[in-house]
């Protein structure tokens, strides 16, 4: 899921442990979790857990992390950056639907934060601005609330990525970036919005794909 319209930006204050995603003896051609730089330890969670219904896995071919929300779900910068992208009707994610996105530039690491809200169905393009509640080259903070996601359905949801400093996706579990006293709070949150629907528990960072990918 990319990208398509126009630019932003947000940086990132970040202190902390790097938590480990799932089996760390597997190679992979970029750093493992131990050799990410501790500047690159988010210590906020990039959404509300109030507003909170489930949450979807990483693995290899879903890159990113995908929070369901009730409409009105709150979402957050992970750290302190620039707005560097806001796009509206991006053409990817769910189809059919009136999706858009807001990407932070976090300056301190190089890296990328990108939120992509699928509502689900259509909307138009000022709902959209209306729950985009930043704007291109806007400075955030660590805890802003940037955006709000219109759930139209059951599928809602806000596709999570954290990229690299070229802007393509990160071939990492986002969790990694962040400490390990959020990725604690992440993991648990995880477990019991998706165990309240199904027994079989996939870890929320997987090195290879699910049965459900």
């Amino acid at each position: 899921m990319r990208k398509c319209a126009v630019e932003i930006v947000a940086v990132l204050l970040v202190v902390g442990t790097v938590a480990g995603c799932g089996d760390d003896s597997s190679s992979s051609p970029t750093a493992s979790t131990s050799e990410l730089p501790a500047t690159q330890t988010m210590t906020v969670l990039p959404f509300d857990p109030a507003a909170v219904t489930l949450i979807s896995p990483f693995t290899p071919s879903h890159t990113g992390i995908n929070v369901y929300t009730i409409t009105g779900g709150h979402f957050l910068s992970p750290g302190t950056g620039i707005v560097t992208k806001i796009e509206l009707n991006t053409g990817n994610g769910l189809p059919g639907g009136s999706n858009y996105g807001i990407r932070i530039h976090l300056t301190s690491t190089g890296l990328y934060a990108w939120y992509h809200f699928e509502v689900n169905g259509s909307i138009s393009d000022q709902t959209q601005r209306d729950n985009i509640l930043v704007a291109l080259g806007d400075q955030v903070t660590a805890g802003q609330h940037i955006g709000n996601l219109v759930s139209l359905g059951k599928n809602a949801h806000v596709h999570f990525d954290m990229l690299d400093a070229g802007g393509r996706d990160a071939v990492q579990c986002p969790l990694v970036y962040f400490s390990s006293v959020v990725a604690t709070t992440w993991e648990s949150l995880y477990d019991a919005k998706i165990l309240a629907r199904t027994s079989k528990l996939p870890d929320l960072c997987n090195k290879v794909d699910t049965p459900n990918s």
